[in-house]
């Protein structure tokens, strides 16, 4: 009986065991040859001196180390979707974070990270180039998967940019009975076309123009109720009381001039009174902050006193200034009056700005604020009260599109029958129910929303 011939396949798996581990050739389709991924080529393998032949060769032999490399390209192909989401995982971790992605340049961060996630650490170029544009096209996603066709608010105040340049920043939040609203910055909510009908409470400041560019958007949005913000009348309070106390007000000026951008004095402060803090510095333009500087002084007048006297007068003018009125004898008198009495409108600011406030406590914060100034007794307590009154009378004249502050009433979905921004019934502070829906809006706009079969608006008379 003729003796089966061997194949070709078989003979060329017998002499790879001596050769070969399985790692460096692999036998062409044909079968008639032999890949070597060191060379990277095909060559003909029909009897076993061809693959000695190869082995042999300088080409090979310099090629031989590779594989390993090849090895590690393949890996990272077959890898590369799960690296690649990698990639944009840790794209938004940074983003959330706020972490620079210049850190990752760090060579201690990255080789902790390569150690423990056991992944290769992009630069921070790739992940500019490559993912930064797909995170905002998810970051959009989700924002119109939050707010799909509910109704929204909007509030908006003017910014700067990281370069100076003035901006208008817009955040929009959805109508929500259930649960107080999130804010997220608009960017491209409805690409196919603005749903003018879906926008139905803009949120701003009582500035003369964003009360002007109130009335002018109700021209496009017909569904569109302006509400003014309280929390910025309280600091439009807070400046009446600045303005009564030029003394005080001088010190704080002139204090901020001394230790700003004088390394030598703000070290000089430190070790004098290395347990008390800087005085803080007032922006006008930023909320209470005045009031809190003047409550500084109040608690530290005598140490921050003496510090002041030590310095040189002739060193510069805002020095001579500030010892010209730290010396003033009503001055201490004054601050702790201030601190006595006006310190509630800083601390009830804060209140109001934080986000998911219930609207039980923002009303009592309100009222509260109201009644301490209306019951308080000297020159100063009036003025104040009656800033509070007139510009609550600025912000309550009839305009069209815009609330009262007094009668805060939105509309979420159309009521057969009633008419947007219509008065359907009221409740006072005492009677307000604490187990209803109750909708937050930042900077202290407060709305609670009960939902029955025919109506879902409540009113809210402070």
């Amino acid at each position: 009986m003729p003796k089966e011939k061997t194949s070709n396949t078989v003979k060329i798996n017998h002499w790879l065991k001596s050769v070969d581990d399985g790692n460096i050739y692999k036998i062409a389709n044909d079968a008639r040859g032999l890949f070597c991924k060191a060379c990277g080529k095909v060559f003909k393998c029909e009897k076993k001196s061809h693959l000695e032949q190869h082995e042999r060769g300088d080409i090979h032999n310099k090629n031989v180390k590779k594989p390993f490399r090849q090895s590690l390209l393949y890996q990272q192909s077959t890898s590369g979707t799960a690296n690649r989401e990698f990639n944009l995982e840790m794209c938004n971790a940074l983003i959330a974070a706020n972490i620079p992605w210049n850190k990752l340049s760090c060579p201690k961060l990255k080789e902790f990270l390569q150690k423990y996630t056991g992944k290769h650490i992009p630069d921070e170029s790739t992940l500019r180039k490559n993912y930064l544009e797909q995170c905002f096209q998810d970051t959009v996603e989700r924002i119109k998967t939050y707010i799909r066709d509910n109704d929204i608010w909007i509030s908006v105040d003017e910014t700067t940019d990281s370069v100076g340049r003035y901006m208008a920043n817009m955040i929009i939040g959805k109508l929500d009975c259930e649960a107080a609203s999130v804010p997220i910055l608009l960017s491209v909510l409805w690409p196919a076309g603005i749903k003018y009908d879906k926008v139905k409470l803009l949120v701003t400041d009582g500035a003369a123009y964003m009360l002007k560019a109130g009335t002018n958007l109700k021209i496009f949005y017909e569904n569109l109720q302006h509400l003014t913000c309280l929390a910025h009348c309280l600091h439009l309070v807070c400046e009446s009381v600045r303005n009564q106390y030029e003394t005080v007000d001088g010190l704080i000026s002139n204090v901020k001039k001394i230790f700003l951008k004088a390394p030598t004095r703000v070290e000089f402060y430190k070790q004098t009174l290395p347990d008390i803090p800087l005085p803080p510095q007032p922006v006008l333009t930023r909320w209470w902050t005045w009031i809190r500087a003047a409550l500084c002084y109040a608690d530290h007048f005598d140490d921050i006193h003496k510090v002041i006297m030590t310095f040189t007068t002739g060193d510069a003018r805002c020095i001579e200034l500030a010892q010209k009125y730290v010396n003033k004898p009503q001055l201490k008198n004054d601050l702790l009056y201030i601190k006595a009495n006006f310190k509630i409108l800083s601390d009830n600011i804060t209140k109001l700005e934080a986000i998911g406030l219930p609207l039980t406590e923002a009303v009592e914060i309100v009222m509260q604020t109201y009644s301490s100034l209306k019951h308080g007794s000297g020159k100063v307590f009036k003025i104040a009260f009656n800033k509070l009154k007139t510009d609550e009378r600025e912000t309550a004249r009839p305009q069209p599109g815009r609330v009262d502050p007094h009668k805060v009433h939105v509309i979420i979905d159309p009521v057969p029958g009633v008419a947007p921004g219509q008065l359907i019934f009221e409740v006072g502070a005492a009677d307000l129910p604490t187990t209803q829906p109750i909708l937050t809006l930042s900077n202290g706009v407060f709305v609670a929303i009960e939902a029955t079969a025919t109506t879902t608006t409540v009113v809210v008379r402070p």
